[in-house]
């Protein structure tokens, strides 16, 4: 009960979120949304045995969501070189630099960059950016329910367990159903009924991809959450592991292909 009703109250706030807010809360709900995932993020490391730089951490998502007009390509290369000469400058050991400066670069770039393009997503219109929603979390509903009641084959015994054969299957069906009713009412100008069925079910499966990549992370650190700020759900990169591959996809998609 406790995780339906959070989960009630995470939609209805992203609904608004997405419809009613201006342009600085978004914004501003976007970057307090990465520095807490990035904190669970390099929690989830620390407890894996590595060292990454979290301040750097924090500032390079900032750096990279705050600032339209960066060229992230060369923020990229200029971050790393900052990261690794903090290593050196810190007197670490020199086995651990480049890992702690890769572990932490890739953290910025797993979660700040998916969140940006929520963002250019929201600039195209916000029913895109529900869509992404409305797929991967019916999927990830249904892919819970299905697996708890019925769910006997486990898709992925070493990086989670209960994930389930059957409750990927319902989630492939169900998600992109849900989402391609979306779009049939409010992206019916923008795109074909048979067009935003597929394109759910890639950013379905995109979606469950990334709940496993998150799961692979959390199983090196032996944790079940990454956190613990959202009752019922776990923490805020437990919430958004899905959308972090999902958001690409789909506005990687729009941008390139279509």
């Amino acid at each position: 009960m406790v995780r339906i009703l959070i989960g009630l109250l995470l939609a209805s706030a992203a609904w608004l979120l997405a419809f009613r807010a201006s342009s600085p809360i978004i914004l501003g709900t976007v970057a307090i949304l990465a520095l807490l995932a990035l904190r669970e993020y390099f929690g989830i490391l620390v407890e894996s045995g590595m060292r990454p730089y979290p301040t750097l951490g924090y500032a390079g998502a900032l750096i990279w969501l705050l600032c339209p007009n960066l060229d992230r390509a060369l923020f990229s290369s200029l971050y790393l070189v900052l990261l690794l000469g903090t290593g050196v400058l810190a007197g670490r050991p020199i086995q651990s630099v480049l890992p702690s400066a890769a572990v932490t670069a890739a953290g910025v770039v797993y979660i700040a960059g998916p969140l940006l393009w929520g963002m250019l997503l929201h600039d195209l219109s916000p029913h895109w950016l529900v869509f992404a929603f409305v797929v991967t979390a019916v999927g990830d509903t249904i892919a819970l329910a299905v697996g708890k009641t019925i769910g006997r084959r486990s898709i992925a015994p070493v990086v989670s367990p209960s994930k389930t054969w059957e409750g990927t299957i319902a989630s492939v069906v169900v998600g992109p159903t849900a989402g391609s009713a979306y779009a049939a009412v409010f992206l019916a100008g923008e795109i074909g009924n048979m067009e935003a069925m597929v394109l759910a079910l890639v950013i379905n499966v995109f979606g469950q991809i990334g709940d496993l990549a998150e799961s692979a992370l959390k199983r090196t650190a032996e944790m079940k959450n990454s956190g613990k700020l959202l009752p019922g759900h776990g923490g805020v990169l437990d919430r958004i592991d899905g959308l972090l591959f999902a958001l690409p996809a789909l506005y990687g998609y729009l941008q390139f292909l279509r």
